[in-house]
């Protein structure tokens, strides 16, 4: 199912950032075979080992360019959404690991909100919060609430959803929602942290 929303990285200050999905981008052709080069006499001194090829580096497609979107002017977002909107827990991931360095570590938190088109049903709008230490620390912690947008019936045809960019739409129309799933999202961190045996960890966003 196409993706939509922001995906921004946070600059590690603790800095609120939002990040956009985008509709999928096809593959690359792959590129053709080069044929291999004759095997060397076996006289031959032995070739120097070839220097490690340097990390894949994998674009990342929520960074592709805002021009993709073509939302049409004057788009009224509550003509396309039934009214009815509920936040609700999406998802918890705590990871416990045994810390690499030694000294003061820093903690960077990630905000994230993208937008999932559910068949003919709506969107899915996920705020995710993630926790991690900076170098690597006791833990790694990430929730995530979401809210399901139901489409509106008689007007659900009149837009081409893989064009809108749904999650940028859902903050400037839905602030209170938007502001509803980062309080939840505060809470449930400073309660897991607690729950650790640790002072509760509220991040200030």
């Amino acid at each position: 199912m196409p993706i939509f929303g922001k995906n921004k990285n946070n600059d590690k200050n603790n800095d609120k950032n939002t990040e956009k999905n985008v509709p999928e981008v096809p593959a690359a052709a792959a590129e053709p075979v080069k044929e291999e080069a004759p095997a060397a006499p076996a006289s031959a001194p032995a070739a120097e080992p070839a220097a490690e090829p340097a990390p894949q580096v994998v674009p990342d497609v929520t960074m592709t360019s805002a021009s993709k979107y073509h939302t049409p002017e004057g788009f009224e977002f509550n003509r396309y959404f039934l009214a009815e909107r509920r936040v609700f827990l999406e998802n918890v991931s705590y990871e416990t690991q045994r810390p690499q360095a030694q000294g003061q570590l820093k903690l960077g938190v990630k905000d994230t909100i993208l937008a999932q088109l559910v068949g003919q049903a709506g969107v899915k709008v996920t705020f995710n919060r993630t926790l991690r230490f900076d170098p690597e620390g006791p833990f790694t912690l990430s929730v995530s609430f979401a809210v399901m947008l139901v489409f509106n019936p008689g007007t659900r045809g009149e837009i081409d959803w893989h064009t809108i960019d749904v999650a940028e739409e859902f903050k400037k129309n839905c602030p209170q929602l938007v502001q509803a799933m980062m309080a939840k999202s505060a809470l449930l961190v400073a309660e897991i942290t607690a729950a650790n045996g640790g002072a509760p960890i509220i991040p200030l966003k």
